[in-house]
């Protein structure tokens, strides 16, 4: 059947079905007047402000005068609606598949609708698409007010005596109706009773009654509609997970025939992982397409988050599709906001409400078969009061990276030293984190017109670095590097340690992959390496230092945005933040994260069972994470054993000796023509204990010393400037040298208190 002819049988079947409501009605109006619960059609004085005339009119479409006695009519009535129920049931009958072609058959057999329900429904869509219908309903109910569909409509016109008391149960919020958002109940005053509250049609099944299958512009804000067809190409499997991807057929093969047994699905793992694509993948095999919704722009387009809830429901049923939930993380934890400095409540909500909760109440009692695809591997999942099947997906290994990188990066388009073997190792992207990085620079190519240009290392670095600085930038600041290994001065044995962590970077591929050192200790290439020493010895810079020279960006995660005082909060966003640097170039850096790696306490009260929760869930995290972190404390005893245990590497930075501290003050003066050639780099080294540090805020507060005094940086100044850097640190200093300062710059205002070129 073309479609021409299937939008006309939709359209002859939506007038006949409302052709055959009409009847229905007339019929009823003319068993009122026979009755004298209306009056007759040319009664001098109705009692109703809805004229019969032109109600008459309406109806007998000009077929003559309107007669005072009524009881031949209602024969007319009958034999009317015998006639339409004929032709509703010979036009049913003419269709090699009803519940496939005709919108108001499918609407009514997916939603098993009673025929009370269904009436109903029919109440709410006639005054759509015939004017007829509101004057007929202000006429039934006796006012010209009432132009809708009401519950005492439904009662008092289409229901047999005695059986109108059952019409109340039609608009409960877990009826039917009003579950999947099949009709509307319009606010009315409080007073009026709900049996007398306007019933109105639903856009959408206005629409999807006229035959328009696509989903409306409003629901294309915030979902998508996937066809019941497999993406080209074979579905690219990790090792780790062909036990998940056979367990998943089973599972399905087993309840194909009853769609109504299947668990909720949880596809769980990092962005651009293949969570999508087994979703879709398994609607194809039960034969539905693939509803997937967004569910932060659901609860932006909806205040109430169970109507949109409730409009999932009837679009994954009208649409036979399989409904998937994005972005749950974003709602795992509830909207929190504080009330006092005791108390806090659910934004919008009572207490104890979660949007756990409402999806909960929302799917009670339905067995629609649906997904969650979730990023976060430790947040609580959704509870739904059904079994659920989880599946972990991991990332791809080396070989399986190689071969995607070798797919999607054609050799003709490789630069030089490009290679699926040497960008596998370098990278631990998703295969839609690969895609996505090689369409970016064929796009950037494309643009840039030249038609022999390649893929580089240096553009692909560039665009995987992009996409981490998109995600990280919420919790974490991007640090540039500015230091080489030549501005770090330590002692050897610690140099020694910090080229061994680089080494690791390098070879850890070889070493675990290639040795089969991974299957022995396990797989995880992660990274981690703790920095102590008291401030100012050089902690931070030989950290940009390292990420300089393994060519990651380094981002040090800004632990005011990330510690919350909500329960849940602080572990959310910390597992962004590993998740992000797990899968890409980046190396995080955690400045004192003695604030947040402490030690566990013994539980006293609820606060204490908190803290510890945050400790436990970042101790699985550190021994899970594949990047590269560094953390850095001036308190290395505060740190909690366990953590230590996990890292890879410590490396302790000591407060330098007399010759680093020499070759700390000459690199930071240097030979400059500001600066004396007469200082003495090691008396000042001898005489003041400083690190690095606070070596670099003397040379600094010199510096600004003479600029002040059009001077140049002299011995004695850097001397002065020392001994107020002690001073500040709590060290003991003959004088004071923050009065020396003042009492020089007096001199300089007045010539008879001292050589205005004297030194400090």
């Amino acid at each position: 059947m073309s479609n021409a002819s299937e939008q006309s049988i939709v359209q002859q079947h939506l007038r006949v079905e409302l052709q055959w409501l009409s009847a229905m009605l007339q019929l009823h109006l003319r068993r009122m007047q026979s009755q004298g619960l209306l009056p007759p059609p040319k009664d001098p004085f109705p009692g109703t402000s809805v004229a019969p005339t032109e109600v008459e009119a309406r109806l007998e479409r000009g077929k003559g005068d309107i007669q005072s006695d009524t009881s031949h009519f209602e024969a007319a009535g009958l034999a009317a609606l015998e006639a339409a129920e004929k032709e509703r049931e010979a036009l049913v009958a003419s269709v090699a598949d009803p519940v496939a072609t005709l919108p108001l058959i499918r609407i009514r057999e997916v939603f098993q609708l009673q025929p009370t329900e269904y009436l109903l429904l029919l109440l709410t869509l006639a005054p759509e698409f015939d004017p007829t219908f509101p004057r007929l309903y202000a006429y039934l109910q006796n006012h010209f007010e009432r132009q809708y569909a009401t519950l005492a409509l439904l009662a008092d016109c289409l229901m047999p005596p005695g059986e109108s008391s059952s019409v109340r149960g039609l608009l409960d919020e877990t009826g039917t109706l009003r579950k999947f958002a099949l009709v509307r109940l319009a606010p009315g005053r409080p007073e009026t009773a709900v049996l007398h509250r306007p019933l109105l049609a639903n856009t959408r099944i206005v629409r999807y009654a006229q035959g328009s299958m696509d989903l409306d512009a409003d629901l294309e804000s915030w979902c998508r509609l996937w066809p019941a067809a497999s993406q080209e190409g074979e579905t690219r499997i990790p090792p780790t997970n062909q036990p998940d991807w056979d367990r998943l057929w089973r599972i399905v093969d087993d309840t194909v025939d009853s769609p109504g047994e299947l668990p909720v699905f949880i596809f769980r793992g990092p962005d651009g992982v293949g969570k999508h694509r087994w979703a879709q993948e398994m609607s194809t095999k039960l034969g539905m397409q693939t509803l997937l919704v967004d569910l932060v722009a659901l609860l932006r387009t909806y205040e109430d988050a169970k109507d949109g809830l409730a409009v999932i429901l009837r679009e994954a049923r009208l649409q036979s599709a399989v409904a998937c939930f994005e972005h749950w993380e974003e709602l795992a934890q509830p909207d929190l906001v504080p009330v006092d400095e005791k108390t806090t409540r659910v934004q919008g909500r009572g207490p104890e409400v979660t949007y756990g909760q409402v999806f909960q109440k929302a799917f009670h009692g339905d067995r629609a078969v649906m997904a969650f695809l979730v990023e976060d591997m430790h947040i609580p999942l959704p509870n739904l009061r059904r079994e659920m099947e989880v599946f972990d997906l991991d990332m791809p290994d080396t070989a399986m990276s190689q071969s995607l990188w070798d797919e999607y990066l054609p050799k003709a388009m490789r630069g030089p030293g490009v290679t699926p073997a040497r960008l596998a190792a370098d990278y631990r992207l998703t295969p839609g984190q690969i895609r996505e990085a090689v369409d970016y620079c064929f796009g950037r190519i494309a643009v840039s017109g030249d038609t022999k240009a390649k893929v580089t290392s240096e553009l692909l670095s560039e665009t995987i670095k992009e996409q981490v600085r998109h995600r990280l930038g919420d919790n974490a600041t991007l640090v540039r590097g500015i230091h080489d290994w030549s501005d770090l001065i330590l002692p050897q044995d610690v140099v020694l340690q910090l080229r061994e962590f680089c080494s690791r970077f390098y070879n850890r591929s070889k070493v675990l992959d290639g040795w089969g050192f991974g299957a022995r200790f396990g797989s995880n290439m992660g990274l981690t390496c703790l920095f102590d020493g008291p401030p100012g010895t050089g902690k931070t810079m030989a950290a940009s230092i390292i990420a300089k020279e393994l060519g990651l960006d380094l981002y040090k995660i800004d632990l005011s945005r990330v510690v919350s005082r909500y329960v849940g909060e602080t572990e959310k966003n910390l597992s962004r933040i590993f998740d992000e640097a797990d899968r890409a170039r980046a190396m995080l850096l955690f400045d004192e994260a003695d604030s947040l790696f402490s030690k566990r306490t013994e539980v006293q009260n609820s606060n204490d069972r908190y803290a510890n929760l945050e400790v436990n869930y970042l101790l699985q995290r550190v021994e899970s994470f594949s990047g590269v972190a560094v953390l850095t404390t001036n308190f290395s005893t505060s740190m909690d054993d366990a953590f230590k245990r996990r890292l890879s590497m410590r490396v302790s930075f000591p407060k330098p000796e007399v010759p680093e501290r020499e070759r700390l003050w000459r690199s930071m003066l240097g030979e400059r023509s500001m600066v004396d050639s007469d200082i003495d780099y090691k008396a000042l080294a001898d005489e003041y204990e400083l690190a690095g540090g606070h070596i670099r805020n003397a040379v600094l507060r010199a510096a600004y010393i003479a600029a002040s005094r059009d001077l140049t940086i002299s011995d004695d100044l850097v001397d002065l400037s020392a001994r107020i850097e002690m001073k500040e640190q709590g060290m003991v200093v003959h004088g004071n040298p923050i009065s020396e300062l003042w009492e020089d710059d007096s001199r300089r205002e007045d010539p008879d208190l001292g050589d205005s070129d004297s030194k400090p």
